[in-house]
């Protein structure tokens, strides 16, 4: 998928177009179909877990087959070791892709270069027929220059040929939208997957995200009124973005691979509003956008992958309704038979909602008796002490995110004498 730098747009969108050939209202979740890019490089088991949890929400999903990237102006291909049985036991339609690295050109339906990126998805779809897999489609995900869009099609109808009777689908940038060469390049294909992760405004307001929904929804016209069919590439990743004091890019980091920033380097977090996300699904769903044939996220949930939403926000955002928010508190320590508590108490907060933010909660523990507290937070928490009661607050500027199933301790009480307590979890505005 794309690079952060890549997918920054402006705000100068063409003139919309009437959304037509609207669906009635009563249409339901199953007539927009959604499916999930599975990205990773590494199948671990975590991936294939992923893949099982997600069959009763997915229609299907779109495995990367290979990366190309170009050394002295030669494709050289990376191939993930994929793990075909995961994908059988996933037991929906798969489809498979190419992401090529940008490339300046010349663009031309002959030549080495063009060669070698036939030769990558030949092998492709040879090894997914040697594992016994059928496959759905083959989509070809390429950043070309907005400007190259008649030479990049001379791939694509390069390309169409030696996929045979699997359809080529391509994804494209909603800048190309407005440019005059972009529906003969759709129609080279059988249909675009329009990618919505946008940034407006990099060095801009804070509250700036990943996916902007009101111009995403405003593209989604754009793209409907075009009349060729598409689907629609929603994020479920967040990025951090370096920048140095001058304000030029220093770099992206939008998987679970942390970089190395430079001393000096301003960080930037661009994430999502998944309460907004899901109202414009719900959108979608309930009047579906014309020529619009379902919606393709990026990427799978994985344990492992900390920049990315876990199944429990993505299931709620694909349902069209928003994430709740549901906070648990366990007590650990040595306890005591009867009615005493364990003295000392560890707290560990658990998130059993399904957001996936920061706690918007405090912990406040109380007791009856004449007993002395003795308290001390965790790093990223402060504690409050009262005469016969503490609270544990998430301290300013802590802005770790607890993922729904994830916990973290956030402190320990020790009771002089020892008594009996009450915890108690409080949302907080």
């Amino acid at each position: 998928m794309k690079s952060l730098a890549a997918l920054t747009m402006f705000a100068g969108i063409a003139s919309l177009v009437v959304l037509a050939g609207c669906r009635n209202e009563s249409r339901a979740i199953r007539d927009l179909p959604q499916r999930a890019y599975v990205w990773q490089r590494d199948w671990n088991a975590p991936v294939a877990r992923s893949l099982q949890e997600g069959r009763g929400a997915l229609d299907g999903c779109v495995v990367l087959g290979a990366e190309v990237e170009w050394r002295n102006g030669l494709p050289v291909p990376i191939r993930p070791q994929i793990d075909w049985e995961a994908l059988r036991t996933f037991g929906k339609p798969v489809s498979l892709a190419l992401r090529v690295a940008p490339y300046a050109g010349p663009f031309s339906g002959e030549g080495s270069v063009v060669v070698s990126l036939k030769r990558v998805v030949e092998e492709l779809l040879v090894e997914a027929r040697s594992a016994g897999m059928e496959i759905q489609e083959f989509q070809l995900d390429f950043d070309c220059a907005q400007k190259k869009l008649t030479g990049y099609a001379e791939w694509v109808k390069a390309l169409r040929h030696s996929t045979g009777s699997v359809p080529l689908v391509i994804t494209a940038l909603p800048s190309w939208l407005s440019e005059p060469a972009f529906p003969s390049l759709a129609r080279e294909a059988k249909r675009y997957v329009l990618q919505v992760h946008s940034v407006v405004s990099p060095l801009g307001d804070d509250r700036t995200q990943i996916c902007d929904p009101v111009l995403a929804k405003r593209w989604v016209v754009q793209a409907s009124g075009i009349g060729l069919p598409f689907e629609i590439a929603l994020p479920t990743y967040r990025s951090y973005v370096g920048y140095s004091p001058e304000g030029k890019l220093v770099g992206v980091a939008s998987d679970s691979v942390s970089p190395s920033w430079p001393a000096d380097t301003r960080v930037k977090e661009y994430g999502l509003d998944a309460a907004a996300m899901a109202v414009m699904v719900k959108e979608w769903q309930v009047r579906r956008p014309a020529h619009a044939e379902g919606i393709l996220w990026y990427r799978l949930p994985v344990a492992t992958d900390k920049n990315n939403w876990r199944w429990p926000t993505l299931r709620a955002v694909m349902e069209g309704r928003t994430p709740t928010q549901a906070w648990t508190v366990r007590v650990e320590g040595a306890g005591v038979a009867g009615d005493v508590a364990p003295n000392p108490a560890d707290f560990v907060l658990r998130n059993t909602g399904e957001v996936d933010e920061a706690p918007l909660c405090c912990v406040e523990i109380h007791w009856d008796a004449e007993s002395v507290p003795i308290a001390e937070s965790l790093p990223g928490w402060e504690v409050r002490r009262g005469k016969k009661s503490v609270v544990f607050f998430r301290a300013s500027g802590n802005g770790r995110r607890l993922p729904p199933e994830a916990e973290c301790a956030i402190g320990w009480l020790r009771l002089e004498p020892g008594a009996p307590f009450h915890v108690e979890v409080v949302p907080v505005r």
